[in-house]
């Protein structure tokens, strides 16, 4: 049996310490890119997103490279991408390729339903083998969370452009080559130590932008024209709250609790939409845009054209930046998104965020002399 499976962000690396410490041989698609997406669309749905077209394409990738098993995991809530998984296995049968599907829907389901869906890969495997498994797949995710919040951190800052992106990159490059978790932690370790040489500007305060958006198309480089590394080029700090480690903890662990805590982001977001769920993550989206206020010198959401839940998101904007007096921008990508126009948008948005905090400086300046003068 030889497995493949989808990229999302950086949840490839955990993936590969999961499968590595059961011992599944499998085939990774490279990094995201157009030959991906050419894989992909052809066979694609036309008014159908850009993270179902580039799923399918890392799929037949492994496929037509000796696959012969998919593993997926599934969407949230009333999100389509729930129904992808089905859809693309259809397609791919369509096409001639006899391959199995394991899906993982981890939005539902408890560390048993886990290990009951990788039954079919983990035949002759002990109950031992796929339990650590799994635990060091979770603690490779915080891990990996570490080294690329770190990474964010140091981009924006570093006195040599682009010094940042080429230790990552280098950082990728090995991770491919690279088996099994104490090995892969090695290289994480080793790389947010060469991240931590690189040399920073002396009191720079960078401004500091959160992003929001649809779960893949904020993950993927690919699918959001390396925003990340654009913004923090501009010398911004990005955050990103819906991450890997968010999508673990929120849908996974958090269900091995017996104590069901509040879900803050719903409370919050009930200010300005009256539903618990509009599928995706478009609650979070509004919660963490509200949240942003006092922390964030702006928002930026990200979404594929046609993604509902954002797009009902999106609606409650107005009123959010009216009331909370929040700069947010939105960007809505598919596969005819021009990343001059993109880069454009971002510059300006930067400037304007630059501006506008000038701008309060001065004001706060002058209020103080106006104090000092009335004293």
């Amino acid at each position: 049996m030889k497995l493949t499976f989808p990229h999302m962000g950086n949840m490839y690396i955990s993936v590969k310490v999961l499968l590595d410490t059961i011992g599944i041989d499998y085939v990774i698609s490279p990094e995201c890119n157009k030959k991906t997406l050419a894989y992909g669309s052809p066979h694609s749905p036309e008014s159908i997103c850009l993270p179902f077209k580039t799923i399918l394409g890392d799929m037949l990738y492994g496929i037509q490279n000796g696959a012969d098993t998919v593993l997926f995991g599934g969407g949230c809530g009333q999100c389509r991408l729930g129904y992808y998984g089905d859809l693309q296995r259809v397609i791919i049968n369509d096409l001639g390729y006899d391959v199995n599907f394991v899906f993982l829907e981890l939005g539902e389901m408890s560390f048993k339903d886990m290990i009951d869906k990788l039954k079919p890969l983990t035949k002759g495997k002990s109950m031992f083998t796929i339990v650590k498994s799994i635990i060091l797949a979770i603690k490779t995710v915080f891990f990996t969370e570490a080294l690329y919040d770190f990474s964010n951190y140091t981009r924006c800052r570093e006195k040599q452009n682009g010094k940042t992106d080429i230790i990552m990159g280098i950082f990728h490059k090995k991770l491919r080559d690279t088996r099994g978790y104490s090995s892969i932690k090695r290289l994480i370790k080793k790389t947010k130590a060469e991240l931590k040489k690189v040399e920073l500007k002396k009191d720079f305060i960078p401004l500091k932008v959160a992003l929001v958006g649809e779960i893949y198309t904020l993950l993927e480089p690919f699918a959001n024209l390396e925003a990340v590394k654009k913004l923090g080029n501009l010398g911004v700090e990005v955050h990103n709250h819906i991450s890997v480690k968010f999508w673990v903890v929120e849908h996974f662990l958090k269900k091995l609790s017996p104590i069901r805590l509040k879900n803050k982001p719903r409370l919050a977001a009930r200010e300005f939409i009256k539903v618990d769920d509009v599928g995706g993550h478009g609650i979070e989206t509004i919660a963490d845009t509200i949240g942003a206020k006092g922390k964030f010198d702006g928002v930026i959401q990200i979404y594929p054209l046609t993604c509902m839940p954002e797009i009902i998101a999106q609606a409650t904007f107005s009123e959010i930046q009216k009331r909370y007096d929040l700069p947010i921008m939105t960007l809505i990508v598919d596969e005819m998104t021009g990343e001059a126009g993109y880069q454009t948008r971002l510059e300006a948005f930067v400037d304007m965020l630059e501006r506008r905090k000038q701008l309060q400086e001065m004001d706060l300046v002058n209020a103080k002399s106006g104090m000092s003068e009335l004293s």
